[in-house]
């Protein structure tokens, strides 16, 4: 192993370790890549012009692009009107709506972003299991898990696909066709909804939120601080005799009065002008304590005029696990002013508050009730750390665009289907959303997924490094000596398994970034297919399901779903079992090796 090898494993697995200790936004750990890789290219044979190449890319300009197609669709409503047909048409069996989720969320995934697809079914979702008093925790997962393999069926419809292809073509075996692998992706989509529909939906767990108070979405319970008025009809009784609990359903858990708490227990305790009650309730009962007209939510008396607030809206969102409010507080963070809204509640994942609001540690999966003008939510919305759950206000749609997006994703997938290149049909179609309308000018810059594209602009610097160094055949040697006695087809399940274990622990789009090379020179020294390598890799980094983090979407329905982490371990690694058996011999069959 020659010294550059070394140091461009060094760099490997030095990335590989903080992706998994989540110190930084993954995003930055690639751009860091990317520097490192600038400063050491003299030795690593890597040119700067090469280290920096992951920006104009094909793979990094069509994934912008389709960035861009997605979000042209989502603003026509089309989605949102699919959503509630199915909540519409999903009736009382659990096992029809899991059907309805997939055939709503499959189609959407195969040809749009599937993450987008997820941020916009989730309040959907929710509603069906409002409705229907079924806990979301029943159909949320499944959510997320149609979507990712539904993304696997086409060539757009996730980035790792496109990216794998890009990697196929500049390695010299050609780029893949919009459907060239659809028969694969539609037997493996097969495999996995059978598993969900007949056992995996066992295993899912059953999170009631305290009781039944869950039941609807709009009902989980909050922790908020109200104020008392100086003109406040609680004022001069004691807890009990104020009956705020058999009024307005909620349980005072702590006093604050002249900024110090009062002893326990406090149901004997009187009100008095100015006293902050820590409480918990639900979004109904909070609303309806403040036309009382005897408190305010504590924060917005501290920020601004509470008469404003009757044109202000209010929104539910759920920390993301890349927020920059992850590890800090509200006053630290400095939220109020960054984001010019007030959180007027919070609800953490299943645990306990006893911190002023302004003090508590916010974590991934924390959920804020936030209140503010359209245009401040609007800004939340665009945020990449947050994840609405909730909209409490009409959003506008452009409904009668819904022919003309749909016209050109159409487009788009047709005459790539014929052998036009993908990164030029993304780009037209991209514009052609502007110009008809379907998406304004100024909505562009906020449907692109910065943090991705800097991701695969920083990883992409790294693949080449391993290719040039020698770094991929000796990986690539290493899997060959071990399979020398192997069928080829025991050798191409390793390879899928390797995958799919390092895409559960960091970025998907890293996983095939750096398989597909090891993948191609495994393939070449066996005398196999290289192309069925480059398919198990892409599959297999798509398919991972068996933790909150290894999948954008597992992520966006963690905090919704009330789930644990190894509620996605349970349900998921026999899913992510399963397809590392079938997914081989899918590609064995019907691609050949």
């Amino acid at each position: 192993m020659t010294f550059e090898m070394l140091l461009a494993f060094a760099i490997l697995v030095g990335a590989l370790v903080v992706f998994i200790l989540d110190i930084y936004p993954v995003d930055f750990v690639a751009f860091g890549i990317m520097a490192l890789i600038l400063v050491l290219g003299p030795i690593l044979n890597v040119t700067p012009e090469e280290a920096i190449s992951g920006f104009s890319n094909p793979a990094t300009i069509t994934i912008l692009a389709m960035f861009i197609l997605s979000a042209g669709v989502y603003r026509t409503g089309m989605i949102n009107l699919l959503a509630h047909h199915m909540v519409r048409i999903a009736g009382n069996s659990e096992i029809r709506q899991l059907l309805m989720v997939m055939v709503v969320v499959a189609p959407i995934s195969a040809f749009i972003n599937n993450t987008a697809a997820v941020a916009i079914l989730i309040p959907s979702v929710l509603t069906l299991a409002r409705e229907h008093k079924r806990p979301p925790s029943k159909l949320l997962i499944p959510l997320s898990y149609f979507s990712q393999m539904a993304g696997a069926v086409t060539l757009i419809g996730t980035a790792t696909n496109i990216l794998a292809s890009t990697l196929a073509e500049r390695a010299g075996y050609g780029g893949f066709r919009m459907f060239e692998f659809s028969h694969i992706g539609l037997m493996v989509f097969a495999t996995g909804a059978a598993y969900l529909l007949f056992i995996g939906r066992w295993m899912l767990p059953y999170r009631s939120h305290e009781k039944e108070i869950s039941e609807a979405y709009q009902m989980k319970e909050y922790l908020t601080e109200v104020i008392i008025l100086e003109k406040s009809p609680f004022v001069g009784k004691t807890i009990v005799d104020s009956r705020l609990r058999e009024q307005f359903d909620i349980h005072v858990l702590e006093i604050v009065r002249n900024g110090h708490k009062l002893n326990h227990p406090l149901a004997d305790k009187y009100i008095h002008p100015n006293d902050i009650l820590f409480i918990k309730t639900n979004t109904k009962q909070l609303l309806r304590l403040q036309e009382s007209g005897g408190l305010m939510i504590e924060t917005e008396v501290r920020w601004g005029d509470p008469l404003k607030r009757t044109r202000r809206g209010i929104l539910e969102a759920v920390i993301g696990p890349n927020s920059d409010l992850i590890g800090g507080t509200l006053e630290t963070t400095n939220f109020r002013h960054h984001y010019n809204c007030t959180v007027i509640a919070i609800r953490k994942h299943g645990e306990v508050i006893r911190d002023r609001l302004s003090q508590v540690v916010l974590n991934f999966g924390d959920t804020l009730l936030l209140r503010g003008t359209p245009a401040a939510l609007d800004q939340i919305k665009r945020e990449s750390g947050f994840i609405v759950t909730e909209e409490m206000q009409q959003e506008e749609f452009r409904r009668e665009k819904i022919p003309v997006a749909l016209a050109i994703i159409g487009g788009v997938a047709l005459i790539a289907a014929l052998g036009y290149p993908i990164l030029i049909m993304a780009i037209v179609g991209s514009v052609l959303m502007v110009l008809t309308g379907c998406l304004k000018v100024n909505e562009l810059h906020e449907a692109i997924r910065w943090d991705v594209i800097f991701l695969l602009a920083g990883l992409i610097p790294l693949g080449l490094a391993l290719q040039r160094t020698g770094g991929a055949q000796f990986l690539a040697d290493l899997a060959t000596m071990s399979a020398d006695h192997a069928p080829p087809i025991v050798v191409l399940g390793i390879f899928y398994l390797m995958t799919v274990i390092l895409a559960e622990f960091i970025s998907h789009s890293a996983a095939v970034v750096i398989m597909v090379p090891v993948g191609i020179a495994t393939a070449e020294a066996l005398g196999l297919n290289a192309r069925a390598f480059i398919l198990a890799s892409m599959f297999a980094a798509a398919m991972s399901f068996s933790t909150p983090v290894s999948y954008q979407t597992n992520v966006m329905v963690y905090g919704p779903g009330g789930y644990k982490f190894f509620d996605f371990t349970r349900v998921g690694a026999p899913l992510t079992l399963l397809l590392a058996i079938a997914t081989p011999i899918y590609i064995y069959w019907m691609w050949g090796l």
